[in-house]
């Protein structure tokens, strides 16, 4: 294993070298549960922050309490920050869960470093811990922490926390005429914008991933519904995936 020696400051800039500037911005802390995914991406609203070079994403990495890397993401970097997003399924580099404890979440990007502090729990202990609602940005630019949801979870019942983001991602084909679109959405969701689709391949005719963002603004109990289907049809969906939303 190898440390990751890197100084953190709360969404502040620090000097290295002569006339360069590097952010480090730590966001946190955010709990799951063993068993949960969590996805992460860097948004802000200034089209020019800071500079107006482009940023690129050198490396996602997840670090144990004591600074270790225990998992580091393989996909071909860089990656212009517009198209990234790191996944992570709380296991480590051999595939294994992790134990319950403390991680870093840590994103190397060509502006800085951006950070954050996340807690794995035992099944069933999440809620009873709370999750921390604060935001660090700099420049306009912010990490943005979700649970991640896919068609495994179909048909599932899950608790979330009110303020907490939610990132539902649905595998398909737009090259087919097919796409997912909402049918059914709680009152105490708020959509948040972002890209809808990613293509999984530069291949022609290749599928990718569409994604639905939201933030729960509110308690209650509701059922948020997709249904995959070509919109001029007017017979069943091909595909559903429904979720039982339940924000104690």
């Amino acid at each position: 294993m190898r440390t990751i020696m890197v100084a953190t400051l709360l969404a502040g800039l620090v000097l290295v070298g002569v006339g360069q500037t590097q952010v480090q911005v730590t966001t946190g802390t955010f709990v799951f549960e063993m068993g949960q995914k969590l996805a992460l991406e860097l948004a802000g609203d200034d089209p020019c922050p800071c500079t107006c070079e482009a940023i690129t994403v050198a490396g996602f990495l997840i670090l144990d309490a004591h600074g270790f890397v225990i998992y580091d993401e393989t996909s071909p970097y860089p990656i212009p920050s517009d198209q990234w997003m790191g996944l992570w399924n709380l296991v480590a580099a051999d595939g294994m869960p992790v134990a319950a404890g403390e991680y870093t979440a840590l994103v190397v990007t060509s502006l800085g470093d951006f950070r954050a502090e996340l807690q794995v729990t035992d099944p069933g202990q999440a809620l009873r811990i709370g999750k921390a609602k604060a935001k660090a940005t700099v420049c306009g630019i912010g990490l943005t922490v979700y649970r991640l949801l896919d068609e495994s979870d179909a048909d599932a019942s899950i608790s979330l926390r009110e303020g907490e983001h939610l990132l539902i991602a649905l595998e398909g084909n737009p090259t087919t005429g097919f796409g997912w679109e909402v049918k059914e959405q709680p009152d105490f969701l708020t959509r948040i914008e972002g890209p809808a689709y990613r293509s999984g391949s530069d291949l022609p005719g290749a599928g990718g991933t569409f994604y639905f963002r939201y933030e729960t603004t509110a308690t209650g109990v509701g059922t948020l519904l997709f249904a995959y289907r070509r919109p001029w049809e007017v017979v069943p969906p091909e595909r559903s995936f429904t979720l039982q939303l339940i924000i104690p």
